[in-house]
This record gives C-alpha cells, structure tokens and sequence, in this order.
C-alpha cells in the first residue's frame, strides 16, 4: 500500500493513505501509514506498519466489479438463519469487527429476508438484529458509495435490488 490509496480500516470505514510519517516511540523509529477517513477530513489515523494486528484491519477498497461479483457470490447467498439467538449474536458481533464485506453483506441479506418474514407475518423484528443490520450497513454504506458512484443513502437499495434479484 502507498500514499493515494483508498482503503477501508476496520470499523472506520474508507479512508485515504495521504502520507507516511516516522515516529520516535521508547527510542525507536517507527513508520506509519497517515489515514484521512472520507467522511471526516479533519480526522486521522496512524497505523504502525510493521504491526501485522493493526495492518490486519486494513485493506484496498474494492472494485466495482468484486462487489458485483460478491453479491452475486454463493457465499454471500447461501448464508444459514442462526436460530439461537446468543449464537447469532456472537457471530455477527465477530462479522462486525471483522469488517469483511462478504460476511457483512451476507449478514445484511439474512437480516433483510428475517425481517420481511417476521413483518409479514405479523411480528415485530427484534431490536438486536435491527441494530446488527443498520451496523453491518453503516460499515459498506461508505465503501461502496466510493465504489459504485453512488450516494451513501442508495447503497442498501442497490443491495437488496441485486440480492433480490
């Protein structure tokens, strides 16, 4: 990775590379990667580059055309319903740090699909998986805004109209 990149950092969402910056830390040079996150210019991030943790949580953006791919993909649509609750609770807990798109969208179709049903028949959806869904989406909505051209509050729907059909 190098300055110019767009890249997506964990739970931050996409960010730009704009420099790399050497620090003195306990009386050694340290190198680091200077993020500046799209949707907070004033913000950054210093990620160490020789720390494999910290450089797990970063990744290049991706194209248009692996998003299309991922969500025509058989693992973003053949996720199971994880009918206990603690469980599924866990695992998309684990999903959301995880920040993986394919896990997130995967998430995010399954949520979708429970909710119609739950609505459809006459139930309220439960709040817990209500706010896994609106995490799950918070976490693409900026990414593939950057990707596909289009504005943050269109992404779910260009979402769900490729899953659905």
């Amino acid at each position: 990775m190098q300055c110019g990149d767009m890249v997506v950092y964990g739970i931050h969402g996409v960010c730009r590379i704009i420099d790399t910056e050497s620090r003195t830390v306990d009386k050694r040079q340290v190198e680091y990667f200077v993020l500046q996150p799209c949707d907070q210019l004033d913000a950054r991030f210093y990620i160490p580059t020789q720390n494999p943790a910290a450089l797990a949580k970063l990744r290049k953006i991706l194209s248009r055309e692996e998003v299309d791919a991922l969500l025509d993909s058989k693992e973003v649509k053949d996720g199971l319903w994880i009918a206990d609750e603690a469980a599924r609770k866990e695992k998309y807990r684990k999903i959301l740090a995880n920040a993986d798109c394919a896990e997130l969208i995967g998430m995010i179709r399954l949520l979708y699909f429970q909710k119609q049903q739950q609505l459809a028949a006459g139930r309220k959806f439960h709040q817990c998986d209500e706010s896994f869904m609106k995490d799950a989406e918070r976490l693409i909505r900026s990414e593939l805004s950057c990707v596909l051209g289009i504005p943050q509050a269109e992404v779910g729907q260009y979402i769900y109209n490729k899953l659905e059909a």
